[in-house]
């Protein structure tokens, strides 16, 4: 049966729910007339166990609903910066938004002077949003989560009503996001095709910068009158020259484009002590959590496919327990590793020889792979190898899809019961993803 959500079809905290739950795979309806008709609290989102009222409580639980689409971070940590980016979204930017785009629907009258301070705030929120968004391709982790669906849903209205060219011009990073997210299947079936505002202030500063045209014929005169400056013309240079010329100046291009060459020495000696030292992590995480099997990312392999498994194979090597610099000691600990280059996201799944009866190599590398058409590279009953091609088509970016492919690691494994199950009973589970051990 599917929830009935109660609410406004064209407020902008209505989409934010419906977006929620398109990722989490949820049928709900929106009853037509049903928020007209209601003359309590609105929105309300109507289950089978009970109701639950507030925008922002139901798309806090439409996005727990489903743990595979992390929705609400891949940890406890990530949890709680989603927190942060919605009680910003919510007191930081919606406030001065309402202020300034409901007098233009026509809600309340305008007053000048809160919508000048409106104006300046939400200046001050794009700002914060435009520096953080510099480095990060969504507000957390590398997957679509409840910030990004709050943030973009908020600027919705203010987008095609007021934040004309102007406004949004200093605002590069906030602009690339939000067109990225517009991109997304689950915004487009929700939201449709926005048309950002283009005139207002954007229109006036143009006009600014034209130079008037004279009026009158004693202007026109004036205006003849003026000495025209004529730029000097340069000799043609010969031939010859011209074309030796050109050449040197592909050359310098060709040159800085070019990156200095890696020693192939140097780059395995520091993708086997990166493997070494994050041996020594997770053998301390599975004997502190009980943990079987473990998913992780490192970073030196770069893509590269037979760098990640000589990655793997330092964090399995045996760890000596007087040397001073513990490397590996994590080869009774099954694991899949992933690593990010630009071509491709490449992955090794490992599973010791005494689990093998109970977990296939192969068929939990090939059930991650599936999910964007991956390829099975090589494989073996403790060693297989797979990568899955970038293609920007697709819409499939290595970084994008890597933490969402952890996640499905670890849900193959629940299944199998070789992973903590998730219970809800406790606040302080340990839930162990790429973050939580920096390189």
């Amino acid at each position: 049966m599917p929830m009935k959500l109660y609410a406004h079809p064209d407020n902008y905290k209505t989409k934010k729910a419906l977006i929620c739950a398109k990722y989490a795979g949820l049928e709900i309806e929106t009853p037509k007339g049903g928020a007209a008709d209601q003359t309590g609290r609105v929105p309300v989102l109507e289950t089978e166990q009970g109701c639950i009222f507030s925008s922002a409580a139901i798309a806090r639980y439409i996005s727990r609903i489903n743990r595979c689409t992390a929705l609400y971070g891949q940890n406890l940590l990530e949890g709680g910066m989603i927190d942060s980016w919605v009680e910003f979204c919510t007191h930081e930017l919606e406030v001065p938004l309402c202020a300034w785009v409901l007098p233009v629907q026509g809600v309340f009258p305008e007053v000048p002077e809160a919508t000048k301070c409106a104006k300046e705030d939400v200046k001050s929120a794009m700002t914060v949003l435009n520096n953080h968004l510099l480095a990060n391709t969504y507000m957390v982790g590398h997957t679509i989560t409840l910030a990004d669906v709050s943030l973009f849903c908020a600027l919705l209205d203010g987008m095609s009503l007021v934040l004309d060219d102007a406004f949004r011009k200093p605002f590069g990073n906030v602009m690339r996001w939000f067109t990225l997210c517009l991109a997304q299947p689950e915004f487009k079936a929700v939201v449709g095709d926005v048309k950002l505002c283009g005139g207002g202030a954007a229109g006036a500063a143009k006009a600014d910068k034209k130079e008037a045209k004279p009026t009158t014929q004693e202007e026109k005169l004036k205006q003849e009158d003026k000495p025209k400056t004529v730029k000097p013309k340069s000799e043609p240079k010969p031939k010859g020259e011209a074309k030796q010329d050109k050449k040197e100046k592909e050359q310098d291009e060709t040159k800085k484009d070019e990156k200095p060459a890696v020693d192939p020495v140097k780059k395995k000696k520091a993708v086997i002590k990166e493997g070494g030292k994050r041996g020594v992590e997770i053998e301390g995480a599975a004997d502190m959590g009980g943990l079987q099997f473990f998913c992780t990312s490192v970073d030196e392999p770069e893509g590269d496919i037979e760098l990640l498994l000589e990655s793997v194979k330092a964090m399995n090597e045996k760890s000596d327990p007087t040397d001073e610099e513990r490397k590996g000691g994590s080869g009774h600990v099954g694991k899949m590793v992933f690593s990010a280059g630009i071509d491709q996201l490449a992955m090794v799944a490992y599973v010791a020889e005494e689990k093998q009866a109970e977990c296939s190599c192969q068929e939990w590398l090939e059930k991650v792979l599936s999910l964007f058409g991956g390829k099975l590279v090589s494989s073996s009953k403790d060693y297989c190898q797979g990568v899955i091609a970038t293609d920007s088509n697709k819409n499939i970016f290595p970084l994008k899809i890597r933490e969402s492919l952890i996640l499905e690691a670890n849900n193959f494994l629940r299944k199998k019961g070789l992973f903590p199950e998730d219970n809800g009973d406790d606040d302080d589970e340990m839930v162990f993803g790429d973050d939580d051990f920096p390189s």
